[in-house]
Order: structure tokens, then sequence, then C-alpha cells
């Protein structure tokens, strides 16, 4: 990955309510069947100004985790 553009290093990791930036682009969602998150919730984004990698969960009572960066 090349470095992340100037709104994706603005993201803070792990902060509820965080909104997406206007060049991440919303790529779907699955739900989670791993031990201990089942019913979650991972909603996945890529940049298309720097082509970073993010997710986002949300756990099964909705509560929103915040944003990380995709492995």
């Amino acid at each position: 990955m090349s470095i992340m553009c100037p709104a994706c290093q603005a993201i803070m990791p792990g902060v509820p309510g965080t909104e997406p930036h206007g060049e991440l682009g919303h790529q779907g969602f699955i739900y989670s069947t791993q031990r201990g998150r089942e019913g979650s919730r991972e909603d996945r984004f890529r940049c298309l100004a720097c082509e970073a990698k993010w997710l986002r969960e949300t756990d099964k009572w909705g509560t929103d985790l915040g944003f990380k960066l995709a492995p």
C-alpha cells in the first residue's frame, strides 16, 4: 500500500461514531460467524484516493466499534 491520503490519516481507529470521508467507498458488508463475534456486522471500505482498506464493525447489540485498517 502507498502512503495514505490526508483524509485517511485523519481517521482515528477505534473511535465510535466516525463517519467515512468523501473518498471512502463502501464495498459491502458481512455478518461475522467467528466464535464470540456472532451477529456482528463488518462494513468494508476502500479509499478511492489512496486505496487504503478500512473495516467498521458494529457488534450484535448495534454498538459502533469504529474503523480499523483491514489486514
